[in-house]
């Protein structure tokens, strides 16, 4: 009987801990990563507004699309994803996307 006495209450004491240790506030520390763009004209722009979507690693780790791609993807975001980018800054975008991430004009 007293082993049950026992048992019971160290039952107790470990669901109590458990139970203070589930309400307790854990926090961690995220680093913040910066990502630069390469430089060139559109850059501004198109770090702008695809950041507010997405990091920036998104583009710096595409493989080198031609302009037709980079066009598609960026209306991608615009029409299926919603980013809110005006059309003269899309444009600016796809161009800056070609010539520094992509294969320039070439198709």
């Amino acid at each position: 009987m007293n082993k049950l006495i026992i048992l019971s209450l160290l039952l107790a004491v470990a669901g109590l801990a458990y139970a203070a240790e589930k309400d307790a506030v854990h926090s961690i520390a995220i680093p913040v990563v910066r990502t630069e763009l390469k430089a060139g004209e559109g850059m501004d722009t198109t770090g702008k507004y695809c950041s507010i979507c997405h990091s920036l690693d998104y583009i710096t780790m595409q493989p080198e699309f031609p302009k037709a791609t980079w066009t598609v993807e960026v209306n991608k975001m615009i029409k299926v994803m919603g980013a809110p980018i005006p059309e003269k800054d899309a444009q600016t975008i796809i161009d800056y996307l070609a010539a520094q991430y992509g294969t320039g004009n070439k198709p």
